[in-house]
């Protein structure tokens, strides 16, 4: 554990952190600014199912990083084998990190998503530990939100991205309110770039924007993501006489069979619709900031399978002054203001979509007033700032950080559950 400060014998409180998945992604981007926020006045441990990307981003951090058999699930609606493991993963889970707990004499446990929620809960109600959970995803199916309800039941405090997941989550469970927090995720800009170019060489510069617009849509390439939706919408507009290109930044989970195979399709579908030229899969991309730059439009067509929280993509282009076109799905409909900063549309439904993205791709007017709003909308709610400040609280709430530190009248309260 680290110390506090050169030739100080003072060791800091340890917060173990347990996410799901081993690649950044949404949850894991805002898992990193809960670091930022805690990490001067605490030790964070972060353990993982296994080896990835975002453990080797948080090594390079100097921050320590465990593995344990949380297993992989598939995402959207769990199959009967996902559903069958997960009581014997989490009792797994709850074992290892008991152990851990006691070793390391960890002060609080911080959930990072609900595949981990009942393993958290159950060792810090062993370990008479305190628990926060984050939610980062807004539970759509009945027995989604139930198994997480009772799991919520165990921790002392929930942390929920956007109004619209903490609804979810209360729906028929009133009284995880008391315990509920909504802290909305954090926006940075992105540090600068080289400009960017298409593979066949061609510059994307502000001179073919009129004559080429850019649709844009960033996210892991997956079925529920909804890029095939986007697809259809692009033809529709190539068939009415517009010239626009769209681009689809992100990659399937490594892992996946299934997302594997719906790249390939989303790319054999372009190339039998004629729009092998006018589609670009650049893949992931660990600094997104010049692909909004060159967008005119993000589109969020996410389908009703998939829980969105508050979409980062969303926060991401509006900070860019991109407005968004986005499927009234989750948070989506909680940052997305209908002819104020983009449109939403029923999801699945690239008829809809298209009539929106040429009502905006032809109306220079248009383009500008929502431009504005995107930029607008992006306030203090979203500022890092507001969210360490948010978090650190919430942190200090259940574990006390070092006598000295600016939040030390708080009393460590472990052994403290509500």
């Amino acid at each position: 554990m680290g110390a506090l400060g050169e030739g100080s014998d003072t060791v800091k409180p340890v917060i173990l952190f347990l996410g799901q998945q081993s690649w950044r992604a949404g949850a894991e981007r805002v898992l990193e600014e809960v670091l930022h926020a805690v990490e001067r006045e605490f030790t964070p441990l972060v353990a993982l199912p296994e080896p990835g990307p975002f453990a080797e981003a948080l090594r390079a951090r100097r921050i320590e990083t465990l593995f344990f058999p949380l297993g992989r699930y598939r995402s959207g609606p769990k199959s009967m084998a996902d559903i069958a493991a997960f009581p014997y993963r989490s009792a797994l889970c709850a074992s290892w990190a008991a152990r851990v707990i006691r070793k390391r004499r960890v002060s609080m446990v911080y959930i990072n998503g609900p595949r981990c929620l009942w393993a958290g809960a159950l060792a810090a109600r062993l370990t008479r530990t305190p628990s926060l959970f984050h939610l980062h995803i807004t539970l759509t199916r009945r027995v989604d939100r139930f198994v997480s309800a009772l799991g919520c039941q165990q921790v002392a405090k929930i942390v929920a991205c956007s109004r619209t997941a903490a609804d979810a989550l209360l729906h028929n469970h009133a009284s995880l309110v008391r315990r509920l927090e909504v802290i909305y995720n954090p926006v940075r800009s992105f540090p600068p770039a080289a400009s960017l170019a298409w593979p066949d060489g061609g510059a994307i510069g502000s001179s073919e924007r009129a004559a080429q617009p850019i649709v844009g849509v960033v996210g892991r390439i997956t079925p529920a993501k909804g890029q095939h939706i986007a697809l259809g919408a692009l033809a529709r507009l190539v068939r009415n006489g517009l010239n626009p290109r769209l681009i689809l930044v992100g990659a399937p989970d490594p892992h996946s069979a299934q997302d594997k195979t719906y790249r390939a399709a989303i790319e054999s579908s372009a190339r039998a619709l004629g729009l092998g030229e006018r589609v670009w899969l650049p893949g992931y991309q660990e600094n997104p900031g010049p692909f909004y730059r060159a967008f005119d439009v993000v589109v969020i067509p996410t389908l009703t399978t998939h829980g969105e929280g508050l979409p980062m993509v969303a926060l991401e282009a509006m900070h860019a002054g991109v407005p968004v076109i986005g499927s009234a799905v989750g948070g989506v409909v909680e940052i997305v203001q209908d002819g104020r900063n983009g449109f939403l549309v029923p999801p699945g439904d690239d008829i809809a979509l298209s009539s929106r993205l040429e009502q905006l791709l032809t109306n220079a007017e248009l383009q500008r007033l929502l431009r504005a709003g995107a930029l607008a909308t992006v306030d203090s709610r979203f500022f890092v700032t507001t969210f360490h400040g948010a978090i650190s609280r919430a942190v200090c709430e259940l574990c006390s950080p070092l006598p000295g530190s600016a939040d030390s009248g708080l009393l460590l309260r472990r052994g403290s559950i509500r």
